[in-house]
């Protein structure tokens, strides 16, 4: 099991880890929401826009504060060219990473930040300033090992201690962040664009994950990379499956360096992740590491493949 490289143009996304948390916004408003329409998009804060129609140029709003499509554009124009159609499939999620920014900007001037200082400065200090002193306990740390020896290539618990108790850390502080800024944006009267809205969220389900969860059939899908020991060790199982059970169900293997904004979406970290979603497409079990065969048909075997 390794944990996903910390690479700069893959940031863009990570605020997307907050699938399980949900909210509703405090204002009242007849108008559809993002979550409403599509649930299973993994919005944070823009689970509260309302599809509206804005100015032209004006995608979203945050209360009197536009966001300008140019911008996106110019993101988009900033990356390196083997991630710039990744990016422009998916500008929903690059959008609400804007919004975040826009968010805690807000906050922190409120708080009394200076506004000539450095904004990704401001943002970064106002985070930290969020977020609690976090810690684990040893027996925290040693039940996340026992459950992911295998993922962790079978080495001793005192090999791993340090490193599983510094990602349980990470893990609840972005957690904590994730949570902060949903409490943030209920209080937001958040607009988006509605002709906008619609045509990138479309972009952003043409997916292998998607078109998988949208078959009718039972569907696993693997989140790993080429080099990890564990996901390599799962190719064979893999394989298997989808030639066993070939019509009956969908077997995914993504890439997540192919797909980094899948990856976040999901709320993967470490790899491999291997994610278990009924005919409906609803997920119904997740499991970090290497996975036995014996057990990964076990599982298919509760969502009804034999």
């Amino acid at each position: 099991m390794l944990p996903i490289p910390n690479i700069n143009r893959c940031r863009l996304a990570l605020a997307l880890l907050a699938i399980a948390l949900s909210g509703t916004p405090s204002f009242a408003s007849t108008q559809d929401t993002l979550q409403e329409l599509y649930p299973d998009m993994g919005f944070g804060v823009l689970r509260f826009a309302r599809l509206s129609n804005l100015p032209e140029g004006v995608i979203l709003k945050v209360d009197d504060v536009p966001i300008h499509e140019s911008l996106l554009f110019r993101m988009v124009e900033a990356e390196s060219s083997e991630f710039r159609e990744e990016m422009k499939k998916n500008l929903g999620y690059v959008l609400e990473q804007e919004v975040n920014n826009k968010l805690l900007l807000t906050e922190a001037y409120k708080n009394g930040y200076p506004k000539e200082n450095p904004e990704d400065q401001t943002i970064a200090s106002f985070k930290n300033s969020k977020i609690s002193v976090l810690s684990v306990t040893d027996e925290e740390v040693k039940a996340f090992y026992e459950e992911n020896r295998g993922g962790l290539g079978n080495l001793a618990f005192e090999q791993v201690a340090d490193m599983v108790k510094e990602y349980l850390v990470d893990q609840r502080k972005e957690a904590a962040y994730k949570a902060h800024l949903l409490d943030l944006a209920k209080g937001k009267n958040i607009q988006i664009q509605s002709s906008w809205a619609r045509k990138n969220c479309a972009l952003a389900r043409d997916n292998p994950v998607d078109q998988a969860r949208n078959s009718g059939k039972p569907t696993l899908i693997e989140f790993g990379a080429t080099g990890c020991t564990a996901c390599d060790m799962m190719q064979p199982i893999l394989s298997d499956l989808e030639k066993r059970f070939f019509g009956a169900m969908n077997v995914v293997f993504v890439h997540i360096h192919h797909f980094p904004f899948l990856a976040s979406r999901y709320g993967v970290n470490l790899i491999p992740v291997q994610a278990f979603f009924d005919k409906t497409g609803k997920e119904v079990f997740r499991h970090v590491g290497f996975y036995p065969q014996i057990e990964v048909e076990k599982k298919l075997s509760e969502i009804g493949v034999n």
